[in-house]
């Protein structure tokens, strides 16, 4: 929140007659999210689904004179309006925070319609409380999905329609110092370090080096990327085609 809107919460908060005459440093909001307690299941997940949409659901404020409009800024909660620059996220920063393959700083943000893809993405984020709220919704939608499954199968069955699944090749089992060495390589792709890989004559990778070449380092800018290197998955892979071809 802003310093206004922090004063405002801490003066309502403080006008509340069991807080009267006590100082106040800061407030943060707090989810009491109630879990369904129905014996059933299914009936209890949908209601959580349910109740979680509501919760989720990015709150307006009246701003005077020009109406009502979201929590517009990137560190502000779109549900609470709480400041989420001081918050501890835990293992969630990770796994909404950071990019999956580059492991780089991204802005997580929330949708108008909560769920992905329904509405519009927000300019604000979630406090930790409500993004484990929302890391729970999409697990139970994912569970509902895989309910509404097993129905599809049912439904192709009395049509005459089966399904035969076809095993893979056994998956050679990785060296363990591949393994080991797997983050430093990302990590020199993040820093703009390149990459060379040499195939065989059946294309498979038979051998890759890390180049520390200091002229090319030189020319980095922002947080070390090289100006020219690939900087998403797409230019990575466009890349090492064309080292295919080049090497052919």
């Amino acid at each position: 929140m802003n310093n206004y809107q922090d004063d405002r919460m801490k003066d309502l908060v403080g006008s509340l007659p069991q807080n009267r005459n006590k100082k106040w440093d800061n407030v943060i909001p707090v989810i009491d999210f109630e879990f369904s307690q129905l014996a059933d299941p299914v009936k209890a997940r949908r209601k959580n689904i349910k109740k979680a949409l509501k919760v989720l659901k990015p709150v307006k404020r009246f701003t005077g004179l020009f109406g009502y409009k979201y929590n517009s800024e990137p560190h502000q909660c779109v549900v609470t309006g709480a400041d989420c620059r001081g918050l501890d996220y835990g293992d969630l920063f990770d796994k909404y925070f950071r990019n999956s393959i580059t492991k780089e700083l991204v802005h997580f943000s929330p949708w108008t319609g909560v769920l992905p893809g329904k509405g519009r993405q927000m300019t604000g984020t979630y406090s930790p409380q409500a993004l484990q709220l929302y890391k729970l919704l999409l697990d139970w939608m994912e569970q509902e999905e895989r309910e509404h499954e097993r129905g599809f199968f049912r439904q192709m069955k009395k049509k005459g329609v089966s399904f035969i699944p076809i095993k893979k090749a056994p998956k050679i089992p990785q060296h363990p110092l591949l393994g080991k060495w797997e983050e430093a390589f990302m990590e020199a792709q993040k820093d703009g370090i390149p990459i060379m890989r040499y195939y065989d004559d059946t294309g498979s990778n038979h051998l890759t080096m890390l180049v520390f070449d200091m002229g090319l380092l030189s020319r980095t800018y922002g947080g070390g990327t090289i100006l020219g290197a690939p900087t998403t998955l797409q230019d990575l892979q466009d890349q090492e085609a064309q080292e295919k071809e080049i090497e052919a």
